[in-house]
């Protein structure tokens, strides 16, 4: 991995060395999954089924979301999603507008440190 590339990753406050260390140190398999989460836009998902207010397929769009950003180590992105998992899994859609605004200002910042890869 280049310094220009940690620099970036930097930005997410993310603990390189135990991310590093799920990927059995291997920089290049990280690099691709973090690639892979960007081109699969779980965050469109989740928008969707709240659109179309279907709770379980928001459930499942935010616990995947949640589980991604954990194991790639998005600790904001993490911290937001999991509160948001938690009122769908209570059978509820009504996530604060606040906490909206914050899971997709983390989303942005994740997708544009992984877009400057």
């Amino acid at each position: 991995m280049t310094l220009e590339q940690r620099t970036a990753l930097d930005r997410l406050n993310l603990d390189y060395k135990e991310v590093l260390e799920r990927f059995a140190n291997n920089e290049e398999l990280f690099i691709k999954c973090l690639h892979k989460f960007a081109a699969n836009n779980p965050y469109d998902g989740l928008i969707k089924a709240l659109e179309d207010r279907n709770v379980s397929d928001a459930f499942e769009a935010a616990h995947s979301l949640k589980g991604v950003s954990g194991n790639l180590g998005f600790k904001r992105l993490y911290s937001v999603i999991k509160e948001i998992t938690e009122v769908f899994r209570a059978g509820s859609l009504e996530v604060s507008p606040e906490d909206m605004t914050e899971l997709k200002d983390s989303y942005i910042e994740v997708l544009q440190v992984i877009n400057s890869l």
